[in-house]
């Protein structure tokens, strides 16, 4: 690991894993600056800033994954602290996701949900609701990657009567014909959700839900 030097006391950039790190205030003309300098290849990942506690971070799509891959555990048990008797509540495999998981307002709405534990960065309502084929997507993740909110869904599509979740309720009932239309449209959605506008327009039906 190493430091770069910064001209502002208040921040700091560290390499790790081949990964530029930016902790504390960076003075927009020097984080553009740093953008700048990056390869076309390289991009800025909210998420791995997220899990690391960090400002930015920008690198490689290999390294970033690297990065994540050996972060994870630290980031697992920051949010387990972060969380304190509340992270009783989940099991490991919802705990990795709040640290490493793919993050969008939906998901982290439909996690609040399921579980009744608000992440700590998330300052949402249940009306961050999925608008779009991508926010599903980050949703789908959430319930692929953590197995046992499957039933807290089942639990979730009973409630449809209940003023302000009829909509997600709803959703929780058709959520494996909602799945099975995107895994026609986009075979590789775990990799993006690109050409699924049948499953955006599928998501606008529920509009009519919460309106009413």
């Amino acid at each position: 690991m190493t430091t770069t030097a910064a001209s502002d006391a208040s921040y700091r950039i560290l390499m790790r894993e081949g990964c530029r790190v930016v902790y504390g205030h960076m003075p927009l003309p020097e984080f553009l600056a740093l953008v700048r300098q990056a390869s076309d290849d390289e991009v800025l990942h909210a998420g791995t800033a997220r899990m690391l506690g960090a400002t930015a971070v920008i690198g490689l799509p290999g390294a970033l994954a690297r990065l994540r891959r050996r972060e994870t555990p630290a980031a697992v048990e920051r949010v387990r602290a972060q969380l304190g008797r509340a992270a009783l509540r989940l099991d490991p495999d919802a705990l990795r996701w709040l640290a490493a998981g793919e993050h969008g307002p939906a998901c982290l709405a439909l996690f609040l949900l399921l579980t009744g534990v608000r992440p700590r960065h998330y300052r949402g309502t249940l009306r961050d609701f999925p608008r779009d084929a991508g926010a599903f997507r980050r949703c789908r993740l959430l319930i692929e990657q953590v197995p046992s909110l499957r039933q807290a869904l089942a639990v979730l599509a009973e409630r449809v009567s209940e003023p302000g979740v009829a909509e997600w309720a709803a959703l929780a009932q058709s959520w494996d014909d909602i799945c099975a239309h995107m895994d026609y449209e986009a075979p590789d959605w775990r990799y993006g959700a690109a050409g699924a506008s049948g499953t955006t327009a599928v998501l606008a039906c529920f509009r009519e839900l919460e309106a009413a």
